[in-house]
């Protein structure tokens, strides 16, 4: 494997360990914010563990990590030199492959950022896009590629150079909104327009679409829990307005981010999850009806009226206040985790089978 020349002695450090880190840094920018700024931090027990995806990248490519720990500053001034003459080349490769649009770029990147996890098997592998047994096992990507064939073409063409230049755009976007505006746009803001996205899955679906719809009177006249939300929460109704699709940009990396950090919280607190999964899952056994219709929508288990109606469901949730926590975070997946067999199934234990005498 060829290396780099850089006239500052650390000549083993390869283009392709640059362009891994260059990818990974593009795909979370700010990481990359914090590296650029403090490159040292790499060292930085404390922080590495702090980011479960940059301890996990550093583990699964051990020569990044020997070269980055060895000379941090030299490092990152190499991966920004690359990161730059990757930036030029797109733009030679634009000019002569001008069919790419801006357009077609932001809506793969509006589909990924709010698929997550299709985003991150196609960020190690640009190749599945090409692959028909994964698109069909993704539904929400068949349908997204048969929506838009423009994308789709490009996409296929040349999975590579497509998903870079969309990380690149996408890295540009989350530029843009964090240090040239829209500052005023609060984490207690978005904190509050997750979970209620979060409880109104179809509300969320439509405005990911088109963010614009959230200035649409008539549009949100048809859905009253948006109506009501936007009532009470001022503040986010005019940051929201004002404009849509960048607070709609942040909103997602937000989500994103409180998933990697869920994942993360899952990871230490496994026992006491399981604990509340499982007692809640007792409870829906014994209370099939209640059962059936949270699982129809799980936003009814923070619904005041609906638990003044069903006392048994109102009692449990006081007396076990992290079944209640978790369903006031993410009813969608505490209810989708706890929802037993035993809902559909008789809870009698069999009989014992009778011996002849």
């Amino acid at each position: 494997m060829k290396t780099l020349a850089t006239g500052e002695g650390d000549r083993d450090i390869t283009r392709g360990e640059l362009a891994n880190m260059d990818r990974f840094l593009d795909s979370h920018p700010e990481i990359a914010e914090q590296l650029e700024k403090d490159p040292s931090l790499i060292k930085n027990k404390e922080f590495v563990e702090k980011h479960p995806e940059l301890e996990e990248f550093l583990k699964t490519h051990s020569g990044v990590r020997e070269e980055i720990t060895e000379n941090p500053k030299a490092f990152m001034r190499r991966e920004e030199r690359f990161d730059r003459h990757e930036d030029e080349r797109d733009r030679d490769r634009r000019m002569g492959d001008r069919d790419i649009t801006r357009e077609e770029l932001a809506t793969m990147d509006r589909f990924l950022d709010s698929h997550p996890e299709i985003a991150e098997q196609l960020q190690k592998d640009p190749s599945l896009i090409k692959n028909k047994e994964f698109v069909e096992k993704h539904p929400g990507l068949e349908e997204f590629l048969k929506a838009n064939p423009e994308v789709r073409e490009e996409a296929r063409e040349n999975p590579n150079a497509f998903m870079h230049r969309e990380e690149r755009f996408d890295r540009h976007e989350n530029e843009r909104d964090g240090r040239f505006g829209d500052r005023d746009i609060t984490r207690g803001k978005l904190a509050n327009t997750d979970r209620f996205l979060d409880s109104h899955p179809e509300i969320e679906e439509q405005l990911q679409k088109d963010p614009s719809l959230i200035k649409n009177k008539e549009f949100v006249e048809k859905h009253p829990a948006l109506h009501e939300f936007l009532q009470t929460h001022p503040e986010v109704r005019e940051e929201f307005r004002e404009n849509p699709n960048a607070f709609m940009r942040q909103e997602r990396r937000f989500d994103r981010r409180e998933d990697a950090h869920n994942r993360e919280m899952s990871f230490h607190d496994h026992d006491r999850d399981r604990g509340n999964v499982t007692s809640f899952g007792q409870f829906l056994g014994g209370h099939t009806a209640v059962a059936q219709q949270l699982s129809k929508d799980p936003s009814l288990a923070n619904n005041k009226e609906f638990l003044a109606s069903h006392p048994d469901l109102q009692d449990y949730l006081k007396s076990h206040p992290g079944v209640k926590d978790e369903l006031a975070k993410n009813p969608q997946a505490a209810i989708t985790s706890a929802a037993p067999p035993a809902t559909t199934t008789p809870a009698n234990p069999p009989l014992e089978p009778k011996h002849k005498q």
